[in-house]
């Protein structure tokens, strides 16, 4: 017995429906067609050229376009099924949003392709991170702002007030605005890092009492800074755009000082040659600035005389700062005990009258 396309369910036949469906399946196909063309054709052809332009255009072809070509193979093909004046108009509304939707899609491919190809580039050659971190950013606020004007134009199409919904929004925004003061301030705290580069990655800096470590990570809310103990301190870009800091990988040379005491019956000669000596040792080792240094006698103290030391550890020096400083006060220390010069030490002598 023969199949009878000509039964009517709904308003049309099965031959119609067989049709629609017929026509939505071609598209597909098409589509399928055109996706392993793009990326196996275009997109090698894309890949051997210098421009950047046909590389926007393959990115196109790989989802706006095979999305354009369902939405006009669905508007004729509803054509072929007989419809109620409710159920039109439900389809037109329906295609009048994928058309938004399509829209956005390309908008969206194309601001970014754009952001990748022609302005990526060109922050890769910059020194300053500004761009590199602001590239994301700027990204993600392409996008929400083509998606937020698509979802008003399709709220409209559907036949909402656009000015009521306005309204809401801006109602909305106000209260967002007053909950969200930490978060814009953070944002903006991370703007200005980046403006005005007080620190880059690999960084050493004291941030004010809250951390003294090594720079990690520079966030659009939060810096992350590695401390000596190897915890990680958090800290808001609000508070760190607010706070004194100090760069500790910017300094050149370390200045340094300490006061080391002799013994009250030192004699002037043996003073003088201590002072030579630490001068000796402060010459030797490598990592110390040889040329700025102050060795003096410069206090009666209570149980001593004083020797001011001030010294410059140089930046290389730095690199093994803690070998330097044994290397110095170990080489003074040798040197004084082959002198027979003693180091004082608290001492009070108490004098009884008969």
């Amino acid at each position: 017995m023969a199949f009878d396309w000509s039964q009517v369910y709904l308003g049309n036949t099965l031959l119609q429906y067989a049709y629609f469906f017929g026509i939505i399946a071609g598209a597909v196909i098409v589509g399928k067609l055109i996706t392993w063309i793009s990326k196996n054709v275009i997109r090698a052809f894309a890949d051997k050229t210098e421009t950047k332009l046909d590389d926007i255009i393959a990115e196109l072809f790989e989802g706006p376009v095979i999305f354009t070509i369902f939405i006009v193979t669905f508007h004729f093909a509803r054509q072929v099924l007989t419809l109620s004046d409710t159920i039109s108009n439900g389809f037109d509304k329906l295609i009048a949003i994928l058309i938004i939707l399509n829209a956005a899609w390309y908008l969206i491919r194309f601001l970014d392709s754009l952001l990748v190809y022609y302005i990526q580039p060109l922050a890769e050659k910059t020194e300053t991170d500004l761009d590199d971190h602001l590239l994301p950013l700027l990204k993600r606020i392409v996008k929400i702002v083509v998606i937020a004007i698509a979802l008003v134009m399709m709220v409209d199409r559907l036949g909402y007030n656009i000015s009521t919904l306005v309204a809401g929004i801006g109602i909305g925004g106000l209260a967002f605005a007053l909950a969200a003061q930490d978060l814009l301030g953070n944002f903006f705290g991370g703007i200005a890092i980046f403006s005005d580069k007080p620190f880059k990655i690999g960084d050493r800096v004291k941030i004010g009492t809250d951390a003294d470590g090594f720079v990690r990570e520079i966030g659009m809310r939060t810096t992350r800074i590695e401390t000596f103990g190897g915890t990680m301190v958090i800290l808001p870009n609000r508070k760190v755009a607010d706070a004194v800091l100090e760069n500790i990988a910017t300094e050149k040379q370390r200045r340094m000082q300490m006061t080391i005491g002799v013994e009250y019956g030192t004699s002037v000669k043996k003073l003088d040659e201590a002072k030579k000596l630490i001068i000796k040792n402060i010459k030797a080792v490598e990592g110390l600035d040889h040329e700025a240094f102050n060795v003096a006698f410069n206090e009666f103290a209570d149980s001593s005389l004083n020797i001011k030391v001030i010294y410059w550890i140089t930046k290389e020096g730095m690199d093994r700062y803690w070998d330097v400083q044994d290397e110095l006060l170990t080489g003074i220390k040798a040197d004084f005990e082959k002198a027979r010069i003693e180091f004082a030490f608290p001492t009070q002598t108490v004098y009884v009258k008969k």
